[in-house]
This record gives structure tokens, sequence and C-alpha cells, in this order.
């Protein structure tokens, strides 16, 4: 009898919750601070032309597992509710196979490099001392964020010490396409306003990668799927796929013209928000894509060469606090 009246009981609260609106909104608390983790898998083939071999196609396939730590730390809460959050790199590992060869790089929580791959090697900790401090700050500089209530990522900003050690970089360039990227690839926007579990919203995220007159647009399906205790839960899809004639923005004159002529786009995640503080606390991602088109050589009167590209990744991550 207890068993039956406790069954009743967890469907009778699971129905209430389902039924009530809940407000998913970001909040940023001045000093608060997060390790931020994300581990997974990486992999694909790319079929086209290679710095070693600029004219000529070359097949190319990578199976890599990523880890990556950094430490978030909200620096500035605006009147608006915005946080400008200082993100600081903690290393990063990239070990697998590419080009059917080992493949290993990691950078260090103070910022030296190890890299090996095939018969190639680096290590940052065998160069003169003033080119190690300088990949070392590099490799450590520590960019801010400023992120909406809503999850929007309005502004990327690279920190002025990057003109110490990189001079030629084209700060205002890098700021709009990281920023862009990020708007992509990082958790999903939440709902202006409150949802109940079941309830979907969409929304259109600015994809500035490429060389149009306006920005293009991925659609984005949110979805909340269900309330447990603290947790909320939320479902995201995008897809994309077709025809196109787009190019890549180039950093320099000096670049390809890379130019994709069809491909597809499909990610899939879920999104864990713990409801009392206000947090999008870890999230699990699928994502696919694939690609042909050409990449034309920066030299004159160049010949396009075709290319293909397939990718598929498993990306987790999570806050430590």
């Amino acid at each position: 009898m207890r068993f039956v009246q406790l069954v009743l009981f967890v469907t009778f609260m699971s129905a209430i919750a389902a039924s009530q609106e809940v407000q998913l909104s970001i909040n940023f608390v001045l000093g608060g601070s997060a390790t931020r983790i994300v581990t997974g898998k990486v992999s694909g083939e790319w079929n086209g032309p290679t710095p070693l071999s600029p004219t000529k196609p070359v097949n190319f396939v990578f199976d890599l597992s990523v880890k990556a730590q950094s430490l978030i730390t909200v620096a500035d809460v605006t009147p608006e509710g915005d946080g400008v959050v200082i993100v600081q790199p903690q290393g990063a590992e990239v070990k697998g196979t590419a080009g059917d060869q080992p493949f290993e790089l990691v950078i260090t929580h103070d910022g030296d490099v190890k890299f090996s791959w095939g018969a190639l090697s680096f290590d940052s900790t065998k160069l003169p001392e003033a080119d190690r401090k300088k990949l070392k700050q590099l490799m450590t500089l520590s960019p801010n964020l400023t992120i909406s209530p809503k999850g929007k990522i309005k502004e990327f900003q690279l920190p002025e010490d990057i003109k110490k050690v990189a001079p030629e970089i084209d700060v205002q360039f890098v700021n709009e396409i990281v920023t862009a990227t990020l708007q992509t690839l990082l958790p999903t926007p939440l709902p202006e306003k409150p949802v109940k579990v079941g309830q979907s919203w969409e929304i259109g995220l600015p994809v500035l990668a490429f060389e149009t007159p306006e920005p293009l647009f991925l659609p984005v399906t949110c979805t909340l799927a269900e309330v447990k205790g603290d947790e909320a839960v939320i479902g995201v899809s995008a897809e994309a796929k077709g025809d196109a004639d787009l190019t890549l923005k180039r950093w320099s004159e000096k670049d390809p013209k890379v130019t994709i002529l069809r491909g597809s786009f499909s990610a899939r995640g879920e999104v864990i928000f713990l409801l009392s503080i206000g947090i999008p606390q870890r999230s699990t991602w699928r994502i696919s894509a694939n690609a042909e088109g050409s990449v034309t050589p920066p030299e004159k009167d160049a010949s396009p060469v075709p290319f293909r590209f397939r990718l598929s990744a498993e990306i987790r991550e999570h806050l430590v606090f």
C-alpha cells in the first residue's frame, strides 16, 4: 500500500512540475568562478590540397580525443545583467591518429607546448628562454566574453597584451570571427519568457564565417524536455544542408580561397541547467558535417583544387564549482 502511495505521490509531483513554468536565465555573480572541462572525440576525413601538396588532392583521415580545461571568472556584471567573463586556459591535450600517423599535442597549465606527429616533433622547453617565454604568454592569454542572461555571446575580446606577443594579428577581425563562432558552438541561448516542460523555442544563430553581404543564420530548435529536481533538461537540435556557393573569410590575401559548393551540418545536444543558481552546468553534443568545394591557391591565375570533407564529434563539457 505504501509503495502504491509513493508511486502516486511521485506521479502527482511530476505532473505538477511539468505544468509549472520555468524561468531560464543565467545569474552572473561578481567574482564567481568555476573550472570548465571539455572532453570528446573528433574524427573525419579531408580529401583535398594541403600545405605540402597545394595543387593535388591528398586523402587525410583523423581520429582524435580531446581534453581541455579553463578557469572561468566573472569579472564584471553590467546593469543589464550581462556577465563579463575572463577565460584562463589551464592546459589541453589532443591525442590519436592523423594521416595514419600517431598524433599528440599537449599544452601544459603554464603554456609549454609539446607536439609529435609521425617523424615530426616539437618541444617548447628546448627553445631559447626568450622564445619559450613568448610562446607561453601566447598560450596562456586570457580573453574575455560578454554574455547576456539569456546566453547570447555579445562580444569576445582578446587581451591587449596580445599585441606585445603577436603584433601582426588583426585583433578586431579575430574578435569578430571568434564571437560569431562562439555564438554557434556554445550552449544555446535561453528563452525570453518562462516555459513549461514540452514547450519549444526557436532561434537563428548568425554564422559570420563566410564572405556574404548579410550574415547567414543557422536555425536551432530548443525544447524544455523535463525538470528533475533542481535540473532543467534542455534538448537542442540544429540542421542545415543543400547546395551553396559560399567563400570562407580569409585572414589575409595570402591565404587560399576556400569555396563550399554543397554541404550539410547536424547537431544534437542536451544542456543541464541548474535552476537554484541559474547556470548551465553541463552539456553533451553530437555533431556531424560534410562539405564539398574547392581550394584556390593565392597565386595569380591559380586553378581551383576540389576537396571533400567529413567530420563527426562527440563533446561533453561541465563546470566544476
